[in-house]
């Protein structure tokens, strides 16, 4: 059932309920203020009263008129305390019951009820006459019965014309008001059938709908985003990957002739194609690592980010056996993965490594679930600080140093996954000043220690 038949019928049913309720109620207040109408007036009628007390107190029926004036489907008779009818004014005799022996007994002073007097409805209303006796007027109910079985059928034609109204009216608001839905799913079929993520729909309102079409422009937007950052990837993954790969190619090739080569020709080119196989396997863990988004596979625990850092730093400093690594922190937890802030922290510190000069100090700081990194290289140029956390980008300075330019993409990518920023800039002095930034998870108090990590290589 489509959206639009759906809101029609929901409005024909929620309409027919309500005048269904609200015929009821009219039928039922309106046949309890015709009763008590009837009842007020049978109440009321002293003149019969007044006979039964002239002729019922002898028991004696012969005295009593019995051609008096008679109202149309009026009935009376006077019934002794013993149930036995002393005086009738109608050939068909009302139904004596308990409660009215006990009227005429003094026992109560009056009673209604309904009864059936030849097939006709007939309601009753029993009062004391005095003297033992008791006053039975009936009056039919035939003239009621009619009215409110007109009543039912005015009411029922109003619920059903009621309905109809209620299903074109609601047909044409619903139609109204699904249109912006409607057009949303226009667009998502358009989208679906030629994978082109530019259709937007417009905005009609601020309302939900409109919001429902902003969201949707929103999710478009988002999604060609992704894929543009998709390609992009493929296309740059696959451009550094050209180079390497050719590289070792061309060695392998020239190795099969291994006979023809020198003792030095062959150690270069074995050189030369395992640091291609290292160039190659460092790109593809990068990838790797990008590829795996916010790295929700790994579970979230408690990490001493100066602990991890202290210990990145012991790793850095076999890789940079020139460089001096001074670590300035104190101990601050994070909520965070351990193997990718582990990673992030690495590709700063590792950066900084490989653009310090020989016998250069790199000073790292960690307090308060932030680490700084700064180093005494050439600094970043001004021009490239708005790309150095792009995937791929490599300033003209980095061209002609080994790396793929995914490090720092990295670095962002944790702190982003992680709720945290990473930002560059130029140190005061020379260099470059990177600090990353996580939320704490809890207040670490500690004192402030200081560790040079050398090499035991010396510098």
């Amino acid at each position: 059932m489509a959206l639009r038949t759906r809101v029609t019928f929901a409005v024909g049913v929620a309409v027919l309920l309500a005048v269904a309720a609200v015929s009821v109620a009219v039928y039922l207040v309106m046949r309890d203020n015709l009763r008590d109408q009837i009842d007020w007036s049978l109440s009321h009628d002293s003149s019969g009263a007044s006979s039964a007390q002239q002729h019922g107190g002898t028991h004696d029926t012969s005295g009593v008129p019995r051609d008096l004036p008679q109202v149309h489907d009026v009935f009376l008779q006077v019934v002794d305390r013993d149930g036995r009818v002393v005086a009738a004014f109608d050939d068909r005799p009302l139904p004596v019951t308990a409660d009215v022996v006990a009227v005429a007994r003094g026992e109560r002073a009056e009673t209604f009820f309904d009864a059936d007097v030849d097939g006709t409805p007939v309601r009753v209303y029993a009062t004391s006459a005095g003297q033992g006796i008791a006053l039975q007027v009936g009056r039919s109910l035939v003239e009621i019965e009619r009215a409110l079985h007109r009543l039912v059928m005015t009411l029922i034609v109003i619920a059903v014309a009621g309905m109809v109204l209620a299903a074109v009216i609601g047909r044409l608001v619903a139609a109204a008001a699904v249109a912006p839905v409607h057009r949303v799913a226009q667009a998502a079929d358009r989208v679906a059938r030629t994978g082109e993520l530019s259709h937007h729909i417009a905005v009609p309102s601020g309302d939900d709908l409109g919001r429902l079409a902003a969201s949707f422009n929103t999710m478009l937007d988002a999604l060609n985003e992704s894929l543009t950052q998709k390609r992009q990837l493929v296309a740059d993954a696959s451009h550094e990957l050209r180079t390497p790969l050719a590289t070792v190619r061309t060695n392998v090739e020239v190795l099969a002739r291994a006979e023809e080569l020198t003792p030095d020709d062959r150690a270069m080119l074995i050189d030369d194609t395992v640091a291609q196989t290292e160039e190659l396997t460092r790109l593809v863990g990068d990838l790797v690592e990008l590829a795996r988004g916010d790295g929700q596979e790994e579970p979230l625990t408690f990490v001493d980010l100066d602990d991890l850092t202290r210990r990145v730093v012991e790793v850095a400093g076999r890789n940079h056996p020139s460089i001096t690594f001074r670590v300035e922190g104190a101990p601050s937890l994070i909520r965070g993965a351990p193997a990718r802030v582990w990673r992030a922290v690495s590709n700063l510190v590792d950066n900084a490594g490989r653009w310090s000069p020989p016998d250069a100090e790199v000073e790292i700081g960690v307090r308060d679930g932030t680490v700084t990194v700064r180093d005494h290289g050439p600094g970043v140029d001004p021009a490239d600080l708005p790309y150095v956390f792009d995937r791929f980008y490599r300033s003209p300075r980095a061209r002609t140093m080994p790396g793929s330019g995914l490090g720092l993409a990295i670095v962002k990518q944790v702190a982003d996954s992680h709720g945290g920023t990473v930002t560059a800039a130029a140190a005061p002095g020379g260099g470059a000043l990177f600090v990353l930034r996580f939320p704490a998870a809890a207040d670490a108090s500690g004192t402030e220690r200081e560790t040079d990590h050398r090499s035991s290589y010396g510098s």
